[in-house]
């Protein structure tokens, strides 16, 4: 869940947990006769219905081994399924997960993307769902919802990325064969930290012989190591903060009047002005530096004094901090226009655990964060997967991401899979990201890489789909995307 995401942005197969099946909104319950037994040889199912589309709804547990074949964790998940229109072209089989590290999967699984979402505090059916085209798969982790490690020397093992990624490879992989899903087109879904968890495991899949056909990164940039060139991706952070400024007033009435060309004029100014003078702020006199700190506080709406003219940077924890500041005003790290404090996020728990108890009839475990409360999974992940320096912590406290740097999964799982293709999508109010930042990331793989690449800016922060106004183009988007496995 998002508060998880704030703190330092993280071999036999068994069924150990029943899974069942019941009917959700106007279909009857049937057991026993669904198409091609969708819930796995011996489980008892139910018909659903989102509109015209009969669908299954599946719980359950798959037990995890560590690299000596020793159990490790039970991870579990909820599946949708929907019959293939043909035997000979099979259904897309989506896996999703968020980020944290530590968090479960109710954002994009009730907020997003599921077949029934929050609406308010009850589930009801969302029409956006992509379960029309695609069948989808939604995982948590261990330590998040019902999934738990078997000791804590296991957990010590699953709270660290390179941990993680090794345990959710493998849970593709059995899933997959248990129901007999190999040949199906296969894609990865993750938000925030949770692209990491999608680009290295699509790495890791690829390696073992899995075909992976895309990877969707939903607010987390693109997972690409070290970066090339960080002044031109801070520099390109500034349409997301002029976007904010224009949100909420701070900016000078003429720039007011086309938010458009208003937006555009930022990114010029930030590729032309801002970007040499972050790389190479030793070469600017004195006069340079005070049109740079006047630029910046037109398109940010800060006060000059508030810019530190000697690096000409503003960390992204000083502009939510400053921006409103004399008002006693912090921005919101998902959500920039958004200064209160944030809506409860336990709000639709009891109908998801009545979803899971009632509805579903899966009576194992506690659920971590509503049974109980959720376990410090992000307090004790290690991020292995590159050394922690110096430079990274101190971005990593000013609001610039991880405490240490990705690897390129991205890049060696596109070099790796000529047909695999990426979906980037960036909330234009995010702090923890940049629509023209990842546009460019994008861009900058070499060629023939960047045409398999398509980004997606939408008017929202974090979780752009709890816009209103974002959300069935976000869904629509994401639909098409899994469509062209077709």
């Amino acid at each position: 869940m998002p508060s998880k995401s704030a703190r330092l942005l993280a071999s036999s197969l068994s069924f150990l947990a029943l899974v069942a099946c019941q009917s959700i909104g106007t279909a009857e319950r049937q057991t026993g006769s669904l198409p091609g037994d969708l819930c796995g040889k011996g489980i008892v199912g139910a018909a659903s219905k989102l509109g015209g589309l009969d669908y299954t709804t599946c719980a359950g547990t798959i037990e995890i081994d560590d690299a000596n074949g020793v159990k490790a964790a039970d991870l579990f998940y909820t599946a949708y399924f929907a019959k293939a229109a043909s035997p000979q072209k099979p259904r897309p089989i989506v896996f999703i997960w968020n980020g944290g590290p530590g968090a479960d999967s109710r954002l994009l699984q009730f907020h997003a993307l599921g077949p029934r979402t929050l609406q308010g505090d009850v589930l009801g059916d969302n029409p956006a769902s992509p379960l029309p085209v695609a069948d989808l798969v939604f995982l948590d982790p261990a330590g998040t919802g019902f999934s738990r490690s078997v000791s804590e020397g296991a957990a010590r093992q699953l709270y660290s990325t390179n941990g993680d990624l090794a345990a959710t490879a493998q849970f593709i992989q059995r899933f997959l064969k248990s129901h007999e899903r190999e040949g199906a087109p296969v894609y990865l879904v993750g938000e925030s930290f949770g692209t990491w968890r999608a680009a290295g495991v699509a790495e890791a899949l690829i390696e073992r012989g899995q075909p992976v056909a895309g990877i969707a990164l939903v607010s987390g940039g693109i997972p690409m190591g070290e970066e090339r060139d960080r002044a031109l991706m801070r520099a390109l952070t500034l349409p997301n903060r002029t976007a904010t400024a224009l949100a909420l007033g701070k900016l000078d009435a003429a720039l007011t009047a086309d938010r458009a060309r208003t937006l555009a004029d930022a990114e010029t100014w930030a590729r032309t002005v801002w970007y040499p003078a972050l790389a190479h702020p030793d070469r600017l006199d004195d006069t340079s530096r005070t049109n740079v700190v006047a630029g910046l506080a037109r398109f940010m709406g800060l006060a000059p004094s508030m810019i530190d003219p000697k690096t000409l940077w503003v960390s992204p924890r000083e502009f939510r901090t400053k921006l409103l500041g004399a008002e006693g005003k912090t921005l919101g790290i998902f959500d920039m226009r958004q200064t209160a404090t944030a809506s409860d996020e336990k709000a639709g728990s009891a109908a998801i655990i009545e979803f899971y108890r009632r509805v579903l009839n899966y009576r194992a475990g506690q659920y971590a964060g509503i049974d109980i409360p959720e376990l410090p999974v992000g307090n004790d992940w290690q991020y292995d997967q590159s050394p922690i320096t110096k430079e990274s912590l101190a971005r990593a406290m000013a609001g610039e991401g991880p405490p240490s740097a990705s690897q390129p999964w991205v890049l060696r799982a596109l070099e790796k899979a000529p047909t695999m293709r990426v979906f980037v999508a960036t909330g234009l109010y995010d702090s923890l990201n940049g629509c023209a930042a990842n546009g460019q990331a994008a861009r900058d793989f070499p060629e023939p890489l960047a045409h398999r690449i398509e980004a997606h800016c939408y008017g929202g922060g974090h979780m752009m789909y709890e816009e209103a106004s974002e959300a069935p183009q976000f869904a629509k988007d994401l639909s098409s995307f899994f469509s062209k496995s077709h």
